[in-house]
């Protein structure tokens, strides 16, 4: 790893570390408390929707169930006239004991105030007579107050509730009015007249328990509308008759439709409810971002440790690799002096010493100081492996084999050897370090492909996609399936001839995998070992030369 490399893994980590310890805490507390107050909020809201829902289903419940006793109170006061229906004898206008039988009637229903008979629709008795003289004698087919619904009950033969009707002394009072049909020998069934039954108003309703909406926590409002006008006349209502958002319920009384109205003295909106909910929510938002935010720091610093550690061991490597360079150069200058004075120190004493064991082991420095020089070399090449020595470029394959079989004329002749190659696919790679990928693979396959048969060499390549794939094929005896991965480690030779330093495929697969690529042994088509090199292609410079 290079200083520059090193520069970069340390101002990653300091600018890292600083980010992750400073902004991005705050920010995943932020977005949490974000998320948590939305989430919270959504939940707090559906709840509230859901209690709306349950408290209008039994607001709704709670109005039924009043329209059914209001309705049930009405009816009851239609009995009274029924019974007056009953005991009016046919062909006569009026009953005989009406006085003391309208009596005991009015004993046994409290709410009337007064019952009425109204032969052709004139009223011409009534229970109690004192203060009622003024009806006798008033047409309730013509009545300002009862006409309508009379005349509606007479032609529909049906009973109806009229009214209210406001009283000259104050209050409100409402009409039973029952059409009575009799026999009218000239014509059959005929309409005969009414029974009538007044009754205050608010005594109608007091058995319907109206009014104990208010202590179940309720406002509600009683009403009709004018058949004509549609205008809303209000019967009934409660303290507080400003209602939000009712729940309606429609009922018939006594064939006249009227609305009771219902809806909570508090509203529907539970506002205690939903501050506490809020506080709770609010809590848990907190909690929560605080939580988020301490992970995060501490997800940050650990990240910042692990750059720290990073920095160190790219720093240490840095350095032993840099000593490892360093020495394997220094190193190579005493082994060439050690080689050339041991040359000297041969020629000098050829011919004055007899000695064939002295002449032996003068060979045998010389021997190995050129193969401590080769050891070094190669060292320096695989520490130096990974980093271009030169500019990234397309580079043609051809020129560079061209000067390597110059430069290995000689191990070449020696092995009786053949090399040939085609025209090649350019590669993206800095040209020294190619010339070293092919020089170790030709002279990997100098010395190891020697078999009983003369020696052949052949570099062949294809373009597969973004990448070329070289292949350096031989006829040698190749090298077994169970070995073809130790070849690559440093210092790994699978022959004790002491041929080589065991260190050139290392070198191979360290630059292709500097490059992104790889290396591999296979087997070669007809027998042997063949070196595959896949590197990063390029686009093919212009003037490529011929295949040798």
């Amino acid at each position: 790893m290079t200083v520059a490399a090193v520069s970069s893994v340390g101002e990653r980590a300091r600018t890292g570390a600083g980010s992750s310890l400073g902004c991005r805490p705050r920010l995943v507390g932020l977005l949490a408390f974000v998320l948590a107050g939305a989430l919270a909020g959504g939940l707090i809201w559906r709840q509230e929707q859901q209690r709306q829902r349950e408290a209008r289903i039994q607001a709704a419940g709670v109005a039924a169930e009043r329209s059914r006793d209001i309705q049930s109170s009405v009816e009851r006061t239609f009995a009274p006239t029924y019974a007056l229906a009953a005991i009016l004898q046919p062909g006569r206008e009026s009953i005989a004991a009406f006085t003391p039988t309208g009596e005991r009637l009015l004993r046994h229903f409290p709410g009337v105030s007064a019952l009425l008979l109204a032969p052709a629709g004139v009223v011409r008795q009534v229970v109690p007579l004192a203060g009622n003289e003024g009806m006798i004698g008033v047409s309730l087919l013509h009545d300002p107050d009862l006409g309508r619904a009379a005349r509606q009950s007479r032609n529909g033969g049906i009973p109806l509730l009229a009214g209210p009707i406001k009283l000259e002394g104050g209050g409100f009072e409402v009409a039973a009015l029952l059409p009575i049909v009799g026999d009218d020998p000239a014509h059959g069934r005929a309409f005969w007249g009414f029974a009538v039954a007044r009754i205050a108003f608010p005594e109608l309703l007091r058995e319907s328990g109206l009014d104990n909406l208010e202590s179940q926590g309720y406002a509600y409002q009683l009403f009709r509308r004018d058949p004509e006008t549609r205008e809303k006349e209000l019967l009934a209502a409660s303290a507080r008759a400003n209602l939000v958002d009712p729940v309606e319920k429609e009922l018939v009384v006594a064939n006249v439709p009227w609305s009771l109205s219902v809806a909570p003295l508090a509203g529907w909106s539970d506002v205690s409810g939903l501050l506490l909910q809020a506080a709770v929510g609010l809590l848990f938002c907190l909690v929560l971002a605080w939580q988020a935010a301490w992970q995060a720091r501490l997800i940050a610093a650990a990240r910042a440790h692990e750059r720290t550690l990073e920095l160190r061991v790219a720093q240490r490597t840095a350095d032993l690799q840099r000593f490892a360079e360093v020495t394997a150069h220094h190193l190579q200058e005493p082994a060439r002096r050690v080689a050339t004075y041991a040359g000297r120190l041969r020629s000098q004493l050829s011919g004055r010493v007899d000695d064939p064991e002295a002449q032996l082991s003068l060979d045998f420095i010389g021997q190995q100081a050129e193969r401590l020089q080769e050891l070094l070399r190669d060292a320096e090449l695989y520490l130096s492996a990974d980093q271009p020595r030169g500019q990234l470029e397309c580079c043609a394959v051809e020129p560079v084999l061209q000067a390597l079989l110059t430069q290995l004329a000689g191990p070449i002749a020696e092995a009786g050897a053949r090399l040939n190659f085609r025209q090649l696919p350019p590669v993206l790679i800095d040209l020294p370090r190619l010339g070293d990928l092919f020089r170790v693979a030709i002279e990997n396959a100098l010395q190891h492909g020697r078999g009983t048969q003369a020696l052949r060499i052949d570099i062949s390549g294809e373009r597969r996609g973004e990448w070329v794939v070289y292949h350096v094929s031989d006829n040698g005896p190749g090298v077994e399936e169970a070995y073809r991965g130790r070849v690559f480690r440093v210092f790994e030779r699978l022959s004790s001839s002491g041929e080589g330093t065991g260190v050139g495929l290392a070198i191979v697969r360290r630059v292709a995998e500097s490059c992104g690529g790889q290396a591999w042994i296979e087997e070669a088509p007809g027998g042997g070992c063949r070196l595959a090199l896949q590197l990063p292609a390029a686009e093919p410079p212009t003037g490529v030369g011929g295949a040798t």
